[in-house]
């Protein structure tokens, strides 16, 4: 891949990753782009996919039968290498952080990807605590680029809060029973807890260790509180938190969570969420920012991947 259209790859990535919107308008022409230049099929899906209905198998038929020799053998090293790179990883103890090494050698390493120490090289960049800039940093002193720490950010913000455009896919659910008993309940439960874990499993976060999977309401305010990952509910939150409200009773509010749900934008002084069990369905709903009844925010560590193994929380609690 040449400096040029890597440099150019890149604008479009930041552009279009940016703006969702803008995404699903040229989508075809920038996956027939990406798929036949540079990047691996599994790759392509795993970031573009949310929001699509994607018969894998017949995709990806289709696209490698158009593909000439020299574009087939491109693909076959883009996905040998990126299995080079989560072997590496895994070896660090950094499998984890597979999605952003990935994101890099993608959009920003093609130009080094044919060095023979390339994946070692990349997963050695990762270590633990880091924050976004200290990755960049140490890719950049790695392989004397100049990768915008911004640019990176603004990718990995759309690639990993892809929680919203799940959640934002159930909207009509009535009932809960694909969420309470993907959980293990036989029956109906309360299920908004369990239908905000769903979402996180579909995004792999759980298995990540970026969420808890959780049934009830206490038990993930603990998980996000015992990481420092909480927000108080009189703060301004961001698309893809976790809004827990403690509803007010009789008069009353005991300051424990009785419902949970998730933020997908924060407009004009208002928060918008998706909620399941909202009225036994899945709805968006909107408070005033610091409304008396949201407790707090869990804040997902989307950024530089899960905080701990113990990602699972199984107790039979169950949430509003």
């Amino acid at each position: 891949m040449s400096a040029a259209l890597g440099a150019a790859l890149k604008k479009i990535a930041v552009a279009l990753l940016s703006d969702p919107k803008t995404l699903k308008k040229v989508v075809g022409i920038v996956l027939t782009l990406l798929v036949a230049v540079i990047m691996p099929i599994a790759a392509v899906i795993a970031i573009f996919s949310s929001d699509f209905e994607i018969d894998v198998d017949e995709f990806q038929r289709l696209t490698v039968q158009n593909l000439t020799a020299e574009q087939r053998a491109d693909l076959q090293f883009m996905e040998d290498t990126g299995n080079a790179i989560q072997t590496e990883l895994t070896g660090r103890g950094q499998e984890k952080r597979l999605k952003e090494a990935l994101v890099l050698f993608v959009f920003a390493l093609g130009d080094f990807a044919h060095e023979p120490d390339f994946a070692a090289k990349l997963a050695g960049c990762f270590v633990e605590g880091q924050t976004h800039a200290g990755l960049i940093a140490a890719v950049n002193a790695a392989f004397g680029t100049d990768i915008d720490p911004d640019d990176f950010k603004k990718i990995m913000s759309f690639v990993n809060r892809q929680i919203v455009d799940v959640a934002r896919s159930q909207l009509g659910n009535v009932g809960g029973e694909p969420y309470w008993s993907w959980y293990g309940f036989p029956s109906r439960v309360e299920w908004c807890a369990c239908f905000v874990s769903w979402c996180a499993d579909q995004c792999g976060y759980i298995d990540s260790g970026i969420m808890p999977k959780f049934s009830g309401c206490s038990q993930g305010v603990n998980w996000f509180q015992a990481r420092n990952l909480w927000m108080d509910g009189s703060a301004t939150p961001t698309s893809g938190m976790i809004i827990f409200f403690d509803w007010l009773e009789n008069g009353t509010q005991d300051g424990s969570p009785d419902h949970v749900g998730i933020v997908e934008k924060v407009e004009n002084g208002r928060v918008y969420t998706i909620e399941g069990n909202s009225g036994d369905a899945c709805q968006q709903n909107s408070y005033p920012i610091g409304y008396f009844e949201i407790l707090g925010y869990g804040v997902p560590k989307y950024e530089i991947g899960g905080t701990e193994d113990d990602s699972e929380s199984n107790s039979p609690a169950q949430g509003a």
